[in-house]
């Protein structure tokens, strides 16, 4: 049986580039929420680090909604 709530009411917008040695402090403060009623929303910016491999082991391990989005890097706007 998966924890992840079918109905979220919340979205945890992340965007990211290149941040895989710091994302991690993101994912462990919402694994601490008393509520799971939320979807982790990021959106990878054309990262080349290890952020995909990262957030896939994440996705695996189905503690929390997460839904990644990688895209070609689309610099500053």
């Amino acid at each position: 049986m998966s924890i992840i709530n079918s109905n979220p009411i919340l979205t945890v917008f992340t965007p990211t580039f290149n941040r895989a040695y710091t994302l991690h402090k993101c994912y462990e403060s919402l694994l601490r929420q008393t509520s799971n009623q939320f979807i982790w929303l990021i959106i990878d910016d054309g990262s080349t680090d290890n952020t995909s491999e990262l957030v896939k082991d994440w996705i695996n391990e189905n503690k929390i909604n997460i839904r990644y989005h990688y895209q070609k890097n689309q610099g500053m706007h």
